[in-house]
């Protein structure tokens, strides 16, 4: 189907990672990793604490700030790798109704009980309790760990929704349960129609297990169950025809990239989520990039 009436198409998208970089960053340095293991195991060490303060609602504005002004700063290899990321999206885009015909065809009983468990893990209704748990726990028990994990989830789920949010009005993008095809876009306006890209629940789900797997990233376990819950609430969209899978990618990539950049800079480390418009004659591209080091 040729579009209609694309005035926006947010396509591109990127996440540089530098597999080098990134370990360090996990791990920091070799001569610091004993000291800062211990110190994350006990809920201290080189990490600064997070208090349900004035300075952390203004952490709001400065997170979001630094995320939306942050420069680019990267070299060739860092603009091919960008490349291939942006490549990705746009094959997905271009099989997008495959994939949903595919899956929909694919679609049985098991795999709706799967969906039915995943979704609320990227369900506001949900993670905002959850959240609020989470930290009154953290209070009554004195584990800073948890109320770290807490706060900074919060953080990450409401500014990474909002970058979703306003990309969703700025494309309203047609769901694949409205019978349209999957390159039918409204383009900017305030209707609550038709916001479809990107996919909030996988931007939230992301957001939050990228925050709680940096927080716990000394216990094996917690990655891999974090990111796993993460995957099968973003694929759960695609199965219950919310969503084309383009959607769950990109919101995917906006939660986590989000949720890592915001943990890096409550840690000090060096991370930059920038947001990049790119205007052609008859479309607009936003690119996200990222890269934590």
């Amino acid at each position: 189907m040729i579009m209609k009436r694309v005035i926006m198409m947010i396509l591109s998208l990127s996440i540089v990672l530098s597999t080098g970089c990134a370990a360090a960053s996990a791990r920091m340095s070799e001569t610091e990793t004993a000291g800062d293991a211990a110190g994350t195991m006990n809920g201290g060490g080189k990490q600064k604490p997070v208090r349900l303060d004035t300075d952390y609602l203004a952490g709001f504005i400065t997170d979001t700030r630094d995320i939306l002004s942050s420069p680019s700063s990267w070299g060739k290899s860092g603009w091919v790798r960008a490349s291939v990321a942006a490549g990705i999206t746009l094959g997905l885009y271009s099989y997008d109704r495959e994939i949903q015909d595919w899956v929909q065809d694919h679609r049985n009983g098991a795999s709706d009980r799967i969906a039915d468990y995943a979704e609320p893990f990227g369900n506001g209704m949900f993670i905002l309790p959850s959240l609020g748990g989470l930290y009154l726990y953290s209070r009554l028990y004195r584990d800073e760990r948890a109320g770290r994990a807490a706060l900074l989830g919060l953080r990450s789920v409401i500014i990474s929704g909002l970058i979703t949010n306003a990309m969703k009005f700025a494309g309203h993008r047609h769901r694949p349960d409205s019978g349209d095809g999957h390159d039918v876009w409204d383009g900017p306006g305030l209707s609550a129609s038709n916001l479809s890209f990107p996919s909030g629940h996988a931007t939230s789900a992301f957001a939050l297990a990228s925050v709680i797997a940096s927080e716990y990233e000394d216990k094996a376990y917690v990655p891999p169950l974090s990111y796993g819950i993460a995957a099968l609430t973003a694929l759960s969209r695609v199965n219950d025809n919310k969503h084309w899978a383009s959607d769950v990618f990109m919101g995917s990539v906006i939660g986590y990239a989000a949720g890592k950049t915001i943990y890096a800079l409550q840690r000090g480390r060096n991370a930059n989520l920038s947001v990049i418009p790119l205007v052609e004659r008859d479309r607009t591209l936003v690119l996200l990039t990222f890269r934590w080091h």
